[in-house]
């Protein structure tokens, strides 16, 4: 969920030390096709939606622990990037085995935790807004995230309790914006594209979504999804 997984071309979707990329316009539908088209499912990100964290905090306390500067850290993000980890291609000890090779460390896996989880918390408004909309329509939640960020979130939140179906990338062997992971919702659900409606924070995730016909709308806010939803007939 770092946002630091390299998409095809080897550029980050986000860069972590910048939060204006993770602020993009509002969009909410796939198309004009899809104007009128019945909401049977809600598909829901997870990072910067319903749970919240400021990633340049995480990246402060292994920079600390590692005294590496900013520029330095930052290249240590690239390349573990490349191993995989959101998509289950590589082990959390295998993974921070590579980081503290990186970074020239002997973090143990509790302190890896601290650090990797740093900050990390359910977002309350959020949450409850997930729970009445799950009153009339099922939820699937779709991240991209990995084994320690889920596990500490699902322990501490129950982040699980809003959702028919988990969809989490280094579950399933891929992560957004590939077209599989977006399959995996409609094979799980059963319904045609165009009857999902998938929520994310970032661009290239949305237009991902809408490549396959799903329904979008780009989080920016909590009022501006409220709004947008009801516009669809979805009561908030």
């Amino acid at each position: 969920m770092n946002d630091q997984e390299l998409p095809k071309g080897g550029q980050p979707a986000a860069d972590p030390f910048d939060p204006n990329t993770f602020k993009g316009t509002a969009i909410i539908n796939g198309g004009t096709n899809l104007a009128g088209k019945e909401v049977k499912l809600l598909v829901f990100d997870m990072g910067h939606v319903f749970v919240d964290f400021v990633w340049d905090d995480v990246c402060k306390g292994f920079m600390a622990r590692s005294n590496k500067t900013r520029d330095e850290f930052r290249q240590v993000l690239a390349h573990v990037a490349t191993l995989g980890y959101e998509a289950g291609k590589i082990t959390t000890a295998d993974f921070l085995s590579e980081l503290n090779k990186q970074l020239g460390t002997d973090i143990s896996l509790e302190e890896f935790k601290v650090l990797w989880n740093h900050g990390f918390q359910e977002n309350a408004e959020m949450a409850a807004l997930l729970q009445a909309l799950k009153q009339s329509r099922p939820l699937y939640l779709l991240s991209n995230t990995n084994e320690v960020h889920y596990r500490h979130l699902q322990d501490t939140y129950d982040v699980a309790r809003h959702f028919q179906e988990l969809i989490l990338s280094y579950e399933v062997g891929f992560s957004k914006p590939d077209a599989r992971i977006y399959h995996e919702v409609l094979r799980r659900s059963g319904l045609p594209a165009e009857h999902c409606l998938f929520v994310d924070d970032l661009a290239p995730n949305i237009h991902a979504a809408q490549t396959v016909g799903m329904q979008v709308i780009q989080f920016v806010g909590i009022d501006d999804l409220k709004q947008r939803l009801n516009a669809l007939g979805i009561a908030c």
